[in-house]
């Protein structure tokens, strides 16, 4: 299992030094695990997690943009790439987001938001070169199969992490994510834990943003 041993005492005053460059240009999409499952409670630990990735961000149109589905039973549009311009408001949303419920479809929300989220209308910029990322937060197995959805989105040229909490199917989360594995696979053992894993996490985005617009940057100037 892929579980990040280095956890931090005060994982807020890290957070506050990491954030992505300015420059840093991406569409970035949430899927979160909504089923009953989970708990209004810890619900809640992962509406602070969303909270810290999304505030290591310099959002706005033109830098990274923001999407956000919740899947249960079935999944649903939280908010969209073009739908808020501003951080705050992104984070103002999140905090009040509603808890869904209902049972544990993961192939039907990754299927979900390749039609719903990464497309043009919805604010994608896969057109103009700019990285597309899709995390994936979920506590548990699906009930349907994921490997052909996460194919179909990874054919797309969509990057894909898979983040497990607690009862996590781990063979699902290595079929979501992509290779290599310990860089695209996190597993925690329990809800208070996603706030230790979230300066990597935020780092390794940090990196992938800020790789893939340094090869799109060359491919333009060669």
């Amino acid at each position: 299992m892929y579980i990040v041993q280095k956890f931090i005492k005060d994982t807020a005053h890290w957070i506050k030094d990491i954030v992505c460059t300015q420059e840093a240009v991406a569409d970035l999409v949430f899927l979160v695990d909504g089923s009953w499952s989970i708990g209004k409670e810890n619900f809640q630990q992962i509406q602070d997690f969303l909270h810290t990735l999304v505030n290591s961000f310099s959002v706005g149109p033109d830098q990274v943009r923001i999407g956000l589905a919740q899947y249960s039973t079935d999944p649903r549009t939280e908010f969209l790439l073009n739908t808020f311009q501003d951080k705050q408001e992104i984070l103002e949303y999140i905090k009040k987001l509603p808890y869904k419920g209902g049972g544990t479809m993961t192939g039907l929300g990754l299927d979900f938001i390749l039609k719903e989220q990464f497309v043009e209308q919805a604010g994608s910029r896969a057109r103009q070169g700019v990285p597309q990322i899709a995390v994936v937060i979920t506590d548990g197995r699906s009930q349907d199969d994921v490997e052909p959805h996460a194919d179909d989105l990874r054919r797309r040229g969509i990057i894909l992490y898979a983040i497990g909490i607690k009862d996590a199917d781990e063979e699902q989360l290595r079929k979501i994510g992509n290779e290599p594995h310990d860089q695209h696979v996190y597993s925690v053992s329990d809800f208070n834990a996603l706030q230790g894993i979230s300066q990597n996490i935020v780092k390794v985005l940090c990196t992938t943003v800020e790789e893939a617009k340094r090869q799109i940057t060359q491919a333009s100037l060669g």
